[in-house]
């Protein structure tokens, strides 16, 4: 699959929410997607974070106005220009073109860092063991990262269910089969490559107000200080 060209076709989408792959999501469940986002990293007043897979800048146009910088980064440029867009009167935030496994970010210049259902695109293992790395990297000793939305395969099943209920079978089919192309890595999997970039992990559930949560659980990393 070309996610490449996937996110560069999505970010012509009629809403920031369908350009981010986030359709579904309504404004109680975006909101309750933020506040998880501030309490899991317990984000702090003044800190400078990293969003990668910022999308359309939803999140960093949320976060901005509390903390010193935000760095968003996203792999389609035809999404940096629509975050540029949202983010025009945010001064604190920097876009550029980037990829979760090479960071145009310096060593340790982060205290926090946001992938938003990011891993599930990234192919195959030796590319998630390589953005581990990069994460350890960039984060200043004591830093955390909130690796966010990752789909579990004990409840792939689960969601194939929940996709097959819709009106429009012939789009359910097509999604399905998308499926195939994800990478479906449990949390414990993921918990161990975190390991072997040095960073210890957690694994949460996803709120139950935010509609990914009955697939997909989120995971908090910390770099030792």
């Amino acid at each position: 699959m070309d996610w490449f060209a996937f996110w560069e076709a999505k970010a012509v989408a009629g809403n920031d929410f369908q350009a981010t792959g986030r359709g579904l999501m309504d404004v109680p469940g975006y909101l309750y997607t933020v506040a998880e986002v501030v309490r899991l990293l317990d984000l702090r007043q003044g800190e400078r974070l990293a969003d990668i897979g910022c999308g359309a800048g939803l999140i960093a146009l949320s976060l901005a106005p509390w903390l010193d910088r935000i760095h968003g980064i996203d792999i389609s440029p035809a999404l940096i220009e629509r975050a540029r867009h949202n983010l025009e009167g945010a001064t604190n935030v920097s876009l550029q073109v980037g990829s979760l496994t090479d960071l145009p970010l310096e060593e340790a210049c982060v205290d926090k860092l946001l992938a938003y259902s990011v891993l599930q695109y990234l192919g195959n293992e030796a590319a998630v063991a390589q953005a581990m790395r990069e994460v350890a990297r960039v984060l200043k000793p004591g830093g955390r990262a909130l690796l966010a939305a990752n789909p579990d395969p004990a409840r792939r099943g689960a969601y194939e269910a929940v996709v097959r209920e819709r009106a429009d079978q012939a789009a359910a089919e097509r999604e399905i089969a998308l499926l195939d192309d994800l990478l479906w890595l449990s949390g414990p999997r993921l918990s161990e490559l975190a390991a072997t970039a040095g960073l210890t992990a957690r694994i949460e559930p996803i709120s139950e107000r935010i509609w990914q949560h009955f697939y997909m659980f989120d995971l908090v990393l910390d770099k030792a200080g």
